[in-house]
């Protein structure tokens, strides 16, 4: 019985032992093993940065905020950094205050301008200057603010009545002339070949004036001149215009005798009704929807202002269980061309696939569909204040803070 309490004591001890250590560095840090290496930054501005605020070396959380205080001596703020111990820091390295997050939460991120040696040690200052901080949260609600205040709300209406205006009753018309260009894509189908070579050609056009692109303000120049001489000699022109029926004349046998020539060019132009009458229910919800689209635009002008409302809501996505890449990687990827994602009421799906079409023409070869994940749409979405809203809100908050409240 002893021999076996004995064992079970020296079982005890060495667990202890090691589960002990890894709950100190659990709960303190690492920080419970080693010295911590305090630095600081001169800044003429904290911009906001509170005890506790992390600090980030290449991305990853190194230590944080130690203090923050005026300094009436040099002027401006000094900021405290405790590093964690271990971290080596090159001395050349600059200090950022970003927002770590898109919830607007800040944090110091630690530029390295070199990975040698010398390593900051505790005392020393980490450079900090302010014409390389990024811009703060404040100063882009300012800037959002100025810009909403210089948008008239009454050119918006204007702008909104008369492009629904534009479209209202257009859509018959607009669909008979795409029903009709069915003989037109034919056509231009059957000069496929012709219309090729002719853009290679313009290809070659546009290298070699590539090529002598010094030239061309001098080019420009001169027809410049030349424009200015016509119109100088307009009535002369006129003249010569109204005193050559012949020429007239005979220009209009010319196209006269090459009429067949130019109704056979035409009618080639057909071949592309194919590409176009296969998007057709796309192309008819646009010409629905846009004239709606226009007249709810019209409708945010309350008074003399435009009233601006983001309602975001967190709905279901399609996620597909693809191998991520790393970063840098410049290889070429080969396209995962049988993907898709199978429609599903209120969930939101983007790319060509998704696109209206006839007989279902969008999902050819999509053999592997997506998993649908994430919460379904909630039922009240949460109403975004303003740019202007928010930042009165701020500036309330900056009044408290300021006055002790």
């Amino acid at each position: 019985m002893r021999r076996l309490a004995l064992i079970q004591l020296i079982l005890f001890a060495i667990t202890a032992a090691v589960v002990i250590p890894f709950g100190i560095n659990y709960v303190i840090g690492p920080q419970a093993f080693g010295e911590t290496t305090a630095v600081y930054a001169q800044m003429d501005d904290a911009l906001g940065l509170t005890v506790g605020t992390a600090v980030t070396y290449r991305g990853v959380s190194i230590g944080e905020v130690s203090a923050v205080r005026l300094d009436l001596d040099n002027g401006g703020a000094r900021v405290d950094f405790t590093l964690d111990p271990g971290v080596r820091v090159p001395v050349d390295s600059v200090a950022k205050v970003g927002m770590g997050t898109a919830a607007g939460i800040q944090n110091v991120d630690i530029y390295p301008m070199s990975d040698a040696e010398p390593y900051l040690q505790s005392g020393d200052r980490l450079a900090a200057p302010q014409d390389q901080q990024p811009p703060q949260m404040s100063e882009l609600m300012l800037q959002a603010s100025r810009l909403l205040e210089n948008v008239d709300p009454q050119a918006i209406q204007v702008l909104g009545t008369e492009l629904g205006a534009s479209f209202d009753g257009l859509g018959p018309s607009l669909a008979s002339l795409i029903d009709n260009g069915a003989v037109l894509s034919a056509q231009v189908s059957e000069q496929a070949p012709t219309i090729a070579e002719l853009l290679g050609r313009t290809t070659s056009l546009v290298t070699t004036m590539a090529g002598e692109r010094e030239s061309f303000p001098r080019g420009m120049l001169a027809a410049r001149d030349v424009t200015e001489q016509l119109v100088a000699a307009g009535p002369t022109l006129t003249a010569i215009a109204g005193s050559a029926p012949a020429t007239i004349t005979t220009a209009t046998e010319l196209f006269q005798r090459y009429e067949s020539d130019f109704g056979v060019l035409f009618g080639d132009l057909s071949t592309v009704l194919p590409i176009i009458s296969d998007r057709e229910l796309a192309l008819r919800s646009g010409l629905v929807d846009i004239p709606f689209g226009l007249g709810r635009l019209a409708m945010i002008v309350k008074g003399e202002r435009a009233d601006f409302s983001l309602i975001a809501t967190q709905g279901q996505v399609c996620n597909y269980d693809a191998p991520r890449r790393a970063v840098g990687d410049m290889a070429p990827a080969e396209p995962q061309l049988t993907n898709y994602c199978p429609p599903e009421p209120n969930l939101a799906t983007r790319g060509a696939r998704n696109a209206p079409r006839p007989n279902g023409l969008g999902l050819e070869l999509a053999t592997s569909p997506g998993t649908v994940i994430g919460p379904p749409v909630v039922k009240d979405p949460i109403l975004l204040p303003t740019g202007v809203e928010a930042l009165q809100s701020w500036e309330a908050l900056l009044h408290d803070v300021q006055n002790g409240n």
